[in-house]
């Protein structure tokens, strides 16, 4: 029986890395499922994947963990393709790039904080994190709540899993 596999952000860095490590071990036993945002990239993933495993069941699903709406299209499709789900792989992520604040390090120069200023980067560096449709903190919907919601939402497949010999 084919174990079922689900990785979100699959279409590059640690996600089609470990796409790549679990079909090197299991081509034949395993369905595996991209769940990217992006569908060209991911596209381009699994024909990389296919390439190296010709005979690998590699499907892609259109998954954006920062829309409430898409994650919860994404977990009803799971359940219209797959009557279980053996693994489930929440690595999509974001991280908001820092941005150097010119006024805060002009400002710090001149104060008492300056070494902490310069051992830290506290005070002039700042990261800025945008808003999602939903009202939601994106990274906050990107990295955490999106995840939520689709192991929520597909939480029956796991639970379909047929039980064991030692079960």
């Amino acid at each position: 029986m084919n174990k079922v596999v689900l990785v979100t952000g699959a279409n590059s860095g640690i996600g089609l890395a470990l796409c790549e490590r679990l079909l090197s071990q299991d081509t034949e036993g395993l369905q595996l499922c991209l769940a990217c945002r992006n569908m060209r990239r991911a596209q381009a993933a699994r024909s990389a994947l296919l390439t190296s495993h010709p005979s690998a069941q590699v499907a892609l699903l259109q998954l954006d963990t920062s829309s409430i709406s898409s994650v919860l299209s994404a977990a009803q499709e799971v359940k219209l393709r797959y009557n279980r789900l053996d693994y489930l792989y929440l690595n999509a992520g974001i991280m908001p790039n820092p941005q150097f604040d010119v006024k805060a390090f002009f400002k710090g120069l001149f104060s008492s904080n300056i070494i902490t200023m310069f051992a830290t980067g506290e005070g002039i560096l700042t990261q800025k994190d945008g808003i999602t449709h939903d009202g939601l903190q994106e990274v906050f919907a990107t990295n955490l709540f999106g995840h939520f919601l689709l192991r929520s939402g597909s939480w029956s497949l796991f639970c379909a899993r047929q039980a064991g010999p030692h079960s």
